[in-house]
């Protein structure tokens, strides 16, 4: 954790470019919803010499353009997919099409999170233009009030924003790393189950010997 967490300050240490790129990495790990409005909040609080409108764009764009290369990797899976299991999937696109808007711009801006509505887009093949508007419109609006968080406390707090920083991130990355660890005992645990429901109706369903014995 601490190899990563010095990574991720490292590269924010660096500007705008560093920023850009520690959002971006943290946003392509899949199912950990990294709080963006975090992370623009301890940009501002660690560079307050930085612009806190670009920070909360540039800490939006990396997310979006994150959550887009898992867009279309999830489109891409659809070849691997079963007609049947195609067709019921292409009728849901009207559906889509009706709320994929409203619920793009809602996850992106909440802490809910995001990675399955992304799935579920991404399979309905939902329009990509409208996937990166309201994706961005949701998130750019968060990340701004994190960065104007993070501004306005450095502010108040001169002597010590580096060390508000440094307890913000490390609470962001412990709390991914706490979930990655949850959700991998969580796997495990279901593959114990499915081994043992297998096994038993293995048992269950083995040969009965009719062959009579002798006595």
């Amino acid at each position: 954790m601490q190899d990563f967490l010095q990574m991720i300050t490292d590269l924010i240490l660096q500007g705008y470019l560093g920023l850009f790129l520690a959002c971006f990495i943290v946003n392509m790990i899949p199912f950990l919803s990294p709080s963006n409005m975090v992370l623009a909040g301890v940009a501002s609080l660690l560079l307050p010499w930085m612009n806190w409108i670009a920070v909360g764009v540039i800490v939006a764009t990396a997310a979006t353009l994150a959550k887009l290369i898992h867009y279309f990797v999830v489109r891409g899976s659809r070849v691997a997919l079963s007609e049947e299991r195609l067709r019921a999937l292409d009728s849901e696109r009207a559906r889509v099409e009706k709320w994929g808007a409203l619920a793009l711009f809602i996850a992106a801006a909440s802490p809910v999170p995001d990675d399955p509505l992304i799935v579920y887009v991404g399979l309905t093949r939902y329009d990509v233009g409208k996937f990166l508007v309201f994706y961005f419109a949701g998130k750019v609006t968060v990340t701004l009030a994190g960065a104007l968080i993070g501004y306005t406390i450095g502010g108040y707090f001169e002597s010590m924003p580096i060390v508000l920083a440094s307890v913000a991130l490390t609470a962001l990355i412990t709390g991914f790393l706490f979930k990655r660890k949850t959700e991998d005992e969580e796997s495990d645990l279901l593959q114990d189950i499915l081994e043992d429901e297998i096994l038993d109706r293995g048992e269950g369903e083995m040969p009965q010997d009719d062959t009579p014995h002798n006595p």
